[in-house]
């Protein structure tokens, strides 16, 4: 009998969660090596004579960009001027399938991050699912539209559908090398397409020129004598222990198709990095913040934090739960910027960096202070005030 476990769900975690848990595998990557969703149209047509405008906007409105995915969850504090760096339909070669085509829709490199919007068009009759989903999942998984109470499988039943999951990573990654993606996300289009956003930290030496290669991946699934193909396992409210599941479905491993998508993105937008010695304790958690460094962009206000570990005991009871938050004049935590998240990798001499982003400002002077907390307990330790000067 063929099993095959292709995942396990859990319940929805919240965001410090999520950061830790990215933090934490980072830096044990780090010792071999170092995901938003929701947007709303309304249209309303006052008169005939409006209807072919409104048409055509709401055709533009069903093709996703990079700002729609990164305000999908609130504006993003991108600067204005930063639609200005955006490359649009860049060059590129490859992509092409019997299945499916991908293409580099839109991007933006800044010198810091990469921004990657990639379509995904599928050949008459199939319906592609994102990384990881399965027919019973629910079909707003992959609209992101709430209304969406059917399960993939029925949708794609009713619509005479054959499913096929989809795959992108980077060459570099699978060569076992520093990744450029740290965030995924996805959506279906009403034409079929299906759309990712990619984003991350460009690897150290990419200088002014971000080249890579995605690899393309897209799977169908048939279906599977009872018992046989694919299991899920997932945990029922409350229990201990995972239930596992057969889905009816298998992997249609002679018609997978593999492809790739290469292209190149010159930087724009970055300035000078901003650094800042501090030398500031935090006996709480057992840490000392030792240099913030700033790196401002249109598209959001980087940061490094370097710490190092100062009392042993205190950091263990964190179980690598350190993090720093910035805070405004009023105590208020200052908002993520476009990368969402950070991460924390550990460096050669010992130390410790977390990095990430705030909304793009010119200069970082409304930071007041720097706060220490646990991502697991949501504890917060000390914090410390910031002179930064622009």
């Amino acid at each position: 009998m063929k099993k095959r476990d292709f995942r396990t769900a859990f319940g929805k975690p919240d965001a410090d969660f999520v950061s830790c848990v990215q933090n934490t595998l980072h830096r044990l990557r780090e010792e071999e090596r170092p995901m938003k969703r929701k947007l709303s149209l309304s249209a309303a047509i006052a008169v005939a004579a409006c209807l072919i405008v409104a048409t055509a906007a709401l055709a533009a409105a069903s093709h996703w960009g990079l700002f729609d995915f990164l305000n999908q969850g609130g504006d993003s504090g991108a600067l204005p001027e930063a639609a200005e760096i955006v490359a649009t339909d860049p060059p590129q070669e490859g992509g092409a399938g019997k299945l499916a085509s991908f293409r580099l829709r839109e991007a933006v490199y800044d010198g810091e991050y990469v921004y990657m919007v990639v379509d995904a068009t599928p050949a008459d009759g199939l319906l592609l699912l994102g990384p990881g989903l399965l027919p019973p999942d629910a079909m707003r998984n992959l609209t992101k539209e709430d209304y969406d109470a059917m399960t993939i499988g029925e949708y794609a039943g009713e619509n005479d559908l054959q499913m096929a999951i989809v795959g992108i990573s980077t060459a570099a990654a699978a060569e076992g090398a520093e990744d450029a993606i740290t965030s995924f996300d996805w959506r279906l289009e009403a034409d079929g397409t299906l759309v990712f956003m990619l984003s991350g930290e460009a690897p150290q030496g990419m200088g002014d020129a971000f080249e890579t290669t995605l690899l393309c991946s897209v799977t169908p699934l048939v279906p599977a004598a009872k018992g046989d193909g694919i299991t899920m396992q997932y945990f029922e409210e409350d229990g201990e222990e995972p239930v596992s599941k057969y889905i009816g479905y298998d992997v249609d491993e002679a018609h997978i198709q593999r492809s790739e998508l290469a292209f190149a993105l010159t930087a724009a937008g970055p300035a000078e990095a901003q650094a800042y010695d501090l030398g500031a304790a935090y006996p709480g958690c057992g840490v000392r913040v030792e240099r913030v460094t700033f790196e401002p962009s249109p598209m959001a206000l980087y940061y490094e934090i370097r710490f190092t570990i100062t009392d042993e005991a205190a950091y263990a009871a964190t179980e690598d739960g350190v993090q720093f938050e910035f805070l405004d004049a009023n105590g208020e935590r200052l908002p993520d910027g476009a990368t969402m998240s950070g991460q924390t990798a550990a460096q050669a001499d010992g130390s410790l960096v977390q990095s990430g982003s705030l909304s793009a400002q010119s200069d970082p002077s409304q930071i007041a202070a720097l706060r220490a907390f646990n991502c697991w307990t949501k504890e917060r330790y000390e914090s410390h005030e910031l002179t930064l000067e622009p």
